[in-house]
């Protein structure tokens, strides 16, 4: 959702590929999503650049980039053939706490969370599911998709395809057909069990694997559920778009961190939790991500100020929004997916300051308004490395890489298709450090449908003869392929650095 963008301009002298001299000088523009919603929780539209006033600790900040993006309007990829920035997107990471959250209530959520991607847009809206457990931390189900099949059945499994793929990208045949049969037939609790394993099915019963976090501490859990949020969005730091995470959850109990006494004593604060909370939110401004929290537990007739507490501190800050009391979970997905459907984008240079505090003031708008942001930037740097997710991102999406070309071909034969991948070694053996000289490919085949056929992870040793900085090194795996259209993804990654190169070739077998 939220991110810098770097702007360089950069004088080279190209000698040869492994020698280049380049200087650059960089200017960081920092963006600010703001999500504005009226009175009934309409997203207010048609706002312009002079309605809004931006302030970076406390000091009038000019705008020096403006955009209103209204999801509903985006034109999809069918009516136009200008390709749209990354930003005119929206993800939303889907996240279950198995924890602090009742069997009978996630099952609840995981029907609304799978409704409102049924409603949503596949031009613009991708997804990505992902568990919360005290013992094993957050884990990502899949990538951000926009295959609705995939999605779906990450939603109500909460486990990993059977395809083995360390991107969470690849979804078998098999998977496919069976989920595809499942979601025609409306996605009955009847017709989805046989299709969840026993371990979800034991979890939605109160079994085991719900039964871990009695084991532990209280402060403890808390602890262990704030870190990995955070360790989320720095993951989320590197992806391009309007990010959001939404998790379903009861909430913990806040009074571990503060109880708040009566009678005007003052309140017993856990000053470790408190600074554990205060990272989690810089991780998030950051990042620029919003964390919507949806109370789970439905209406509470025992409603008080501290009743939900837990859901306010995790999104205060991060310009998300909190849906508490509502039995009906669709609707409160409902009207986090709209109060975000039109999103104003404030630019401002950070003119060399690392982080700040930022405030938005908008004008005009109707009484009862509300105006959510993110409420910070840079207090905690992006991270170095290249993650899953964004090789997923660039795999789903086919977004060229710059670190290396490749060439791809594919011959058929007998039954057995050979597809051929090429790299300049000129290109890439300058840039392998010596602590780990190779390359990591992964190859993907998907059928016309978009379901993976083959799938190899292979990994090449530049060392002797092979590490010669001249030529282009040819790798060559065959496929058992029936007669049929497909397309082959490859994405290389030179290890131990963030270069990377993508291909895809479209081809037929007949």
């Amino acid at each position: 959702m939220n991110r810098s963008i770097v702007f360089a301009i950069v004088a080279a002298c190209a000698l040869s590929v492994a020698a280049q001299v380049r200087e650059s000088v960089t200017v960081e523009v920092v963006e600010v999503p703001v999500y504005i919603t009226s009175g009934n929780n309409q997203p207010v539209e048609g706002l312009t650049r002079d309605a809004f006033e931006l302030f970076v600790d406390g000091r009038p900040q000019p705008i020096e980039y403006f955009d209103a993006i209204d999801f509903a309007k985006v034109p999809s990829a069918a009516q136009t053939a200008v390709e749209r920035p990354r930003r005119e997107r929206r993800l939303y990471l889907f996240l279950f706490d198995l924890s602090f959250a009742t069997p009978a209530r996630i099952k609840k959520a995981q029907t609304a969370a799978e409704q409102a991607v049924a409603h949503s847009n596949p031009t613009t809206d991708f997804f990505a599911v992902a568990t919360y457990s005290s013992n094993r931390g957050v884990q990502f189900i899949s990538s951000f998709l926009s295959d609705r099949v995939a999605i779906t059945r990450a939603i109500y499994t909460l486990r990993a395809s059977s395809a083995q793929d360390p991107l969470g990208v690849a979804l078998s045949s098999p998977e496919r057909a069976q989920w595809l049969t499942a979601t025609e037939m409306g996605g009955s609790a009847e017709g989805l069990s046989p299709l969840l394993g026993d371990e979800v099915n034991d979890m939605l019963q109160g079994g085991q694997a719900n039964q871990d976090m009695l084991k532990m501490q209280g402060n403890r859990l808390i602890e262990y559920q704030v870190d990995a949020l955070g360790d989320v969005a720095a993951r989320l730091s590197a992806l391009e778009g309007q990010k959001h995470l939404v998790i379903f959850t009861e909430g913990f109990d806040t009074t571990r961190i503060t109880d708040i006494k009566a009678n005007g004593r003052p309140p017993n604060i856990d000053a470790h939790l408190m600074d554990v909370v205060k990272q989690m939110h810089e991780t998030f401004v950051s990042a620029g991500i919003t964390l919507d929290s949806i109370d789970i537990q439905g209406l509470r007739h025992t409603f008080s100020n501290l009743d939900n507490d837990a859901l306010y501190l995790l999104s205060r800050g991060t310009g998300g929004r909190v849906i508490t009391n509502r039995n009906d979970l669709g609707d409160a997905v409902d009207t986090v997916m709209r109060a975000e459907r039109t999103v104003y984008v404030l630019g401002f240079s950070s003119a060399g300051r690392k982080h700040g505090k930022i405030t938005v003031r908008v004008k005009g708008l109707p009484r009862g308004s509300e105006v959510s942001y993110r409420e910070g930037f840079g207090y905690v740097p992006a991270s170095k490395n290249v993650d899953a997710l964004q090789l997923a991102d660039i795999l789903i999406n086919d977004v060229p890489q710059a670190g290396a070309t490749l060439n791809a071909g594919v011959t058929s034969a007998d039954g057995t298709s050979i597809l051929a991948v090429a790299f300049n070694r000129a290109e890439v053996v300058p840039q392998l450090p010596d602590a780990s000289p190779g390359i990591e490919l992964l190859i993907y085949i998907l059928d016309e449908h978009g379901a993976t056929v083959g799938f190899k992870s292979k990994r090449l040793s530049l060392t002797g003869p092979a590490r010669v900085p001249t030529g282009f090194l040819t790798l060559r795996e065959p496929f058992e392929l029936p007669k049929g259209k497909y397309t082959a993804k490859v994405l290389l990654r030179i290890t131990g650095t963030r270069a990377l190169g993508y291909v895809r070739r479209d081809f037929v077998v007949e």
